[in-house]
């Protein structure tokens, strides 16, 4: 998946998701040639995967500031104290790996 959607793949494949089925949920055209019996399910369908998919963005998105920002991150997930005396592991790598300004 790193090849196709590149390093955040997952929220890619979400977003993706999302705006095909918000796009088959809002607009009839693209499913009329469906039967009539049908069109309605494939819509409401569509609504549900959209509702569901925009979690799955939502969680899957990172904070442009957070991990290679400007908020140094713990590995679990915690934003790094700027007192602490030494780093963990984790955010000196992500210091070392940050570009230079």
């Amino acid at each position: 998946m790193n090849k196709i959607f590149g390093a955040n793949w997952q929220t890619t494949l979400w977003g993706s998701i999302s705006a095909l089925a918000i796009a088959i949920a809002a607009t009839p055209a693209l499913v009329e040639f469906l039967p009539d019996a049908i069109e309605g399910y494939i819509r409401g369908i569509a609504g549900l995967i959209a509702a569901v998919s925009g979690i799955g963005f939502a969680i899957t998105a990172k904070s442009r500031n957070v991990t290679g920002g400007t908020v140094q991150q713990t590995s679990e997930g915690e934003v790094a104290s700027s007192t602490a005396q030494t780093d963990s592991s984790s955010v000196q790598e992500t210091k070392q790996a940050a570009p230079k300004p």
